[in-house]
């Protein structure tokens, strides 16, 4: 199985034969109860997110910076059961930046699961 990543705007693209994963810090109420799960911890701090906002730090120093944020054992946990649940169905990440936008945490976020 693939693991994909995609915009919330999309989400009415997939149905029931995706396994739809919301990894953003927060997630709109009417949003909630179409996802299969919430991971929000793999999000991006808040002050990461302003830094990389404001131009403080390039794209190269907001990944490593994300990376290490994301060696917690709560998030290496969520990791790990992403890359095991992939296995049996596609799975898509969802944040709220476009999918082109090369900003957005959650293609780090695919390569770290893939990588792991």
């Amino acid at each position: 199985m693939t693991i994909y990543t995609d915009s919330l705007t999309n989400l009415p693209r997939y149905k029931s034969d995706f396994y739809r994963i919301a990894v953003s810090s927060t997630l709109p109420f009417e949003l909630q109860h179409k996802m299969d799960a919430w991971f929000y911890e793999l999000s991006p701090s808040k002050s990461l997110t302003e830094k990389l906002e404001r131009g403080e730090l390039s794209m190269n120093e907001y990944t490593e910076l994300y990376q290490k944020e994301m060696s917690t054992s709560q998030s290496i946990s969520n990791i790990k059961w992403i890359k095991d649940y992939s296995r049996r169905i596609d799975v898509v990440l969802f944040c709220y930046e476009p999918e082109n936008s090369n900003k957005c945490h959650r293609h780090i976020l695919k390569q770290i699961i893939e990588q792991s």
